[in-house]
């Protein structure tokens, strides 16, 4: 019986597996095409179209998408940092209902935000926020409920016990926190910076509210294009953010250190 279970899981997992990855190795077999036209002939493959991206048309956006998503992840780092100190760690009064609070703008859908910050903004005489300002205001709205649930979750796990400790010995309240609460913490800070990092950077309904004519971040350039070509070089484009998100990932995590989080262990 335990064969069986174990060969069940197996398949399944191989399953789960080809249901993630072939989608993708389809993409970057289509961004080696030979031709304009998606062709998947191993023996004509080409980095033709990678060489496109060095361009600015889609440099521009590029870059913009990384300012942007690097503005947000220390804006949503730093509120939620905040936010997770005094509920989890200050356990200050109705400390439920403000988490629910902050966490509530997951309940409405990023559409609808994208379409209420603009009649915000034109309703307030903010019209002229909209692009860059604008963008990075609707993106912190959408990540900081996720950087603040994982900060407050590494502070939940904090052990209460180190802190009685520092205290004794004499160690001051902003001591404590630098020293003991911020070093201990840091895994659960990263990670939600890294989450923030890959929500703004890739995000679409948000942004094709907010960008002024003539700027684009990238995922709104990849949808301009598609409506009038479907080239390789949109799977060039994909394949290449696909490795721009994995080298952000590994850099993140050799600053914070969050897989060993992931696991139970520290780091």
């Amino acid at each position: 019986m335990n064969r069986i279970l174990a060969a069940l899981y197996w398949i399944a997992m191989a399953l789960i597996m080809a249901f993630i990855t072939l989608p993708l190795l389809v993409v970057v077999a289509a961004s080696l095409s030979p031709s304009s036209e998606v062709v998947l002939n191993p023996a004509r493959w080409t980095f033709h179209w990678y060489g496109e991206l060095w361009t600015a048309k889609w440099l521009g956006p590029f870059w913009l998408s990384v300012q942007i998503a690097l503005t947000v992840s220390v804006i949503s780092g730093m509120l939620g940092l905040l936010a997770a100190y005094v509920v989890a760690y200050r356990r200050c009064p109705a400390a439920d209902v403000i988490m629910s609070f902050i966490l509530s703008p997951l309940a409405v859908p990023q559409i609808v935000k994208g379409v209420a910050i603009v009649l915000f903004l034109s309703s307030a005489g903010l019209f002229h926020l909209l692009g860059t300002p604008g963008l990075i205001m609707a993106h912190v709205i959408l990540t900081l409920p996720f950087a603040t649930r994982m900060i407050a979750t590494a502070v939940y796990n904090f052990d209460r016990n180190l802190d009685r400790a520092a205290q004794s010995l004499g160690a001051g309240r902003w001591q404590r926190i630098r020293f003991i609460l911020l070093p201990l913490i840091k895994p659960g800070i990263f990670s939600g910076m890294t989450f923030t990092f890959i929500l703004s950077f890739n995000n679409i309904p948000l942004s094709v509210f907010l960008v002024r004519p003539g700027q684009s971040t990238l995922p709104i350039t990849v949808i301009n294009y598609m409506e009038y070509s479907l080239t390789p070089v949109l799977a060039a484009v994909n394949v290449a953010s696909l490795l721009f998100i994995l080298t952000t990932i590994f850099v993140f995590e050799k600053l914070g250190g969050f897989s060993a989080q992931l696991h139970g262990g520290s780091k």
